[in-house]
């Protein structure tokens, strides 16, 4: 199992083919779950079950996005800092064009 991001109940082509991978269950298990514990993450602690996100959610999760990820560069070993930051820095570029339209739902999960 692996846990991405999609949008439900796509309207158009863009969000058809919206997708970001975030990690592999064991990876997030491993890398991702110590920093949520260590940091109180309520939102990111839900991407392991799966969350429906709408827009005014964003600014939360972004903001707890760059938690992790400063957590992850002074936690993590080089291997792990650097896939795990990756992952973020796409998330936090591309997360919020998923909300082209208002309406819009995301599942990271």
């Amino acid at each position: 199992m692996s846990v991405s991001v999609m949008i439900l109940e796509p309207q158009n082509e863009f969000e058809k083919s919206f997708f970001l991978p975030v990690a592999s269950e064991s990876f997030f298990n491993e890398c991702w779950q110590p920093a949520i514990e260590s940091l109180g993450l309520q939102w990111i602690d839900l991407f392991s079950t799966g969350v429906d996100v709408e827009e005014e959610d964003l600014p939360i999760i972004l903001s707890e996005l760059r938690q992790l990820q400063n957590w992850a560069e002074r936690n993590l070993g080089e291997d792990h800092k650097s896939k795990l930051v990756e992952r973020v820095t796409t998330l936090i570029e591309k997360l919020p064009s998923a909300f082209q339209r208002k309406e819009a739902v995301v599942f990271i999960g």
